[in-house]
């Protein structure tokens, strides 16, 4: 009896910088290879036709799933094989699936569906997938080595070719419904796929990636309105690309309100209602999931979050220890522990871990909006005024981190450096009302001079005179 054959599926458009490295790296397990060309306008279908791949020409009609099943009905081999241009299947796994298809055949109860896990690498351990917080990267494969961290995402990516089995939904497609559905039998793949998508793109193209998700994703809670994982889906998308908390509760709401037993949409709900300053709504919220036994350093994290928030150190303390006990513990988790020190008054310790956490991520802004607004706090307002300065250093600093910054050089009573480094963040966000604010109400004080009367008859109260906050929110 012949062994079973394998064949390998992508859709691609514009991988030329990747993906003979992907194709490669399935050669040693798979009889051939299809890919279907979605309009790349560089020499994507000369690399897949030189590297002995048939190449279909698939019209893009926004929907990753149609463009998909194009290409599974042009398949022949007994199984397939999914990956995208931005990934590589692991050796391991290369050298395992022609074997492990032989096994299979031979079973009592055979496989029809494996579900891989994908490996997806980040630049930071504050990263997260869902409910799925980063883990450090153990370098199983050579090319990930300059990558900190990865996050984990499970999906049905090695199937039989069968009748009834196809993708669904325009946006993050699977067929893992499918499996389902039709009462196929699904294990666990003994090997991952390494994904380099979200460490290799432009900052331009991972900006237009995440707009089309998110626009598709719009579109699939339209055409799925009783589908709460589509909600959820696009509930993550509100609060992490488009940073817009009480949309992302609208859609967990939702999510919730379609199927209740959802845990991450109670943990993300919770996130989001903490966000929003509803701290007994967001402890509510995550006690819930709580209850429902969720062993997550997301929640633990969340948790931590709304007590530091309500200004019980002591019991964010807790939780944030048992976040760092679920996963590994984050800079952006180790700088929130040392925040909850300074706040005890343990200046001098929590200064210490909040410096540590900053040198294990040095790039990651956020730290430095901790490590500030603790330095501030601790009574240091020369080191808060710099690693303030710092933080507008890198990337690029939300509208906040300006605030925060001139908030520092005002209570030292420098305000000419506030009213510039407010000057200078109306320049990258010129349409942003709270700059435009607290810059005329600094105006209006350097007017009049900076006496203690001047000061006291001032009517405009500059959030230049209030406390910064002292930790930054759960997710940077």
């Amino acid at each position: 009896m012949s062994g079973p054959t394998l064949e390998l599926a992508m859709i691609v458009r514009n991988g030329e910088s990747c993906l003979a490295r992907c194709l490669n790296s399935s050669l040693p397990a798979v009889s051939g290879i299809l890919v279907g060309d979605t309009g790349s306008t560089d020499a994507s279908r000369d690399i897949a036709q030189g590297m002995g791949a048939r190449v279909l020409e698939i019209p893009w009609e926004n929907d990753f799933a149609k463009a998909r099943n194009a290409v599974l009905q042009e398949c022949r081999a007994d199984w397939v094989l999914w990956l995208d241009a931005d990934e590589m299947l692991d050796p391991a796994g290369a050298a395992w699936i022609p074997a492990l298809l032989e096994q299979n055949q031979k079973a009592k109860v055979p496989v029809d569906a494996w579900e891989v896990w994908r490996w997806n690498y980040v630049r930071t351990l504050n990263s997260r997938s869902g409910e799925l917080v980063a883990e450090p990267n153990p370098v199983r494969l050579e090319e990930s080595r300059p990558y900190p961290a990865y996050t984990r995402h499970l999906n049905t990516l090695l199937f039989r070719r069968l009748p009834g089995l196809y993708f669904e939904n325009c946006v993050h497609e699977t067929v893992s419904g499918r499996v389902r559905a039709l009462g196929l039998h699904a294990a666990e793949a003994p090997f991952v796929i390494h994904h380099f998508g979200a460490v290799e793109d432009s900052e331009q193209v991972g900006k237009d990636k995440r707009e089309l998700y998110y626009q598709l994703g719009r579109q699939k809670v339209l055409d799925n309105p009783e589908d709460d994982w589509a909600h959820y889906e696009l509930g993550l998308s509100e609060l992490e690309h488009h940073h817009d908390a009480a949309a992302a509760l609208t859609c967990f709401e939702r999510a919730l309100a379609l199927n209740p037993a959802r845990e991450g949409a109670w943990i993300y709900a919770g996130i989001c209602l903490t966000r929003l300053g509803r701290l007994r709504e967001a402890l509510d919220c995550l006690r819930h999931a709580e209850q429902m036994d969720v062993y997550s350093g997301l929640l633990q994290a969340a948790l931590g979050d709304v007590f530091f928030q309500a200004g019980d150190a002591r019991q964010a303390v807790r939780c944030y220890r048992l976040a760092a006990e679920c996963a590994a513990a984050s800079p952006l988790l180790q700088c929130k522990l040392g925040a909850c020190e300074v706040c005890l008054g343990e200046f001098a310790a929590g200064l210490e871990r909040i410096e540590a956490g900053v040198a294990r991520e040095p790039e990651a802004g956020e730290l430095y909006e901790i490590w500030a607004a603790a330095a501030f706090q601790a009574g240091d307002t020369v080191t808060a005024a710099n690693v303030a300065a710092q933080r507008l250093s890198l990337g690029k600093p939300p509208a906040s981190s300006f605030i925060v910054a001139a908030t520092i050089e005002a209570h030292q009573g420098h305000w000419d450096k506030a009213l510039v480094l407010l000057r200078d963040g109306q320049q990258r966000y010129p349409a942003d009302p709270m700059l435009e604010r607290e810059a005329q109400a600094v105006q209006q004080r350097i007017s009049v001079g900076e006496s203690a009367a001047a000061i006291s008859n001032q009517t405009a109260e500059p959030a230049c005179l209030a406390e910064i906050p002292t930790v930054a929110e759960s997710q940077p």
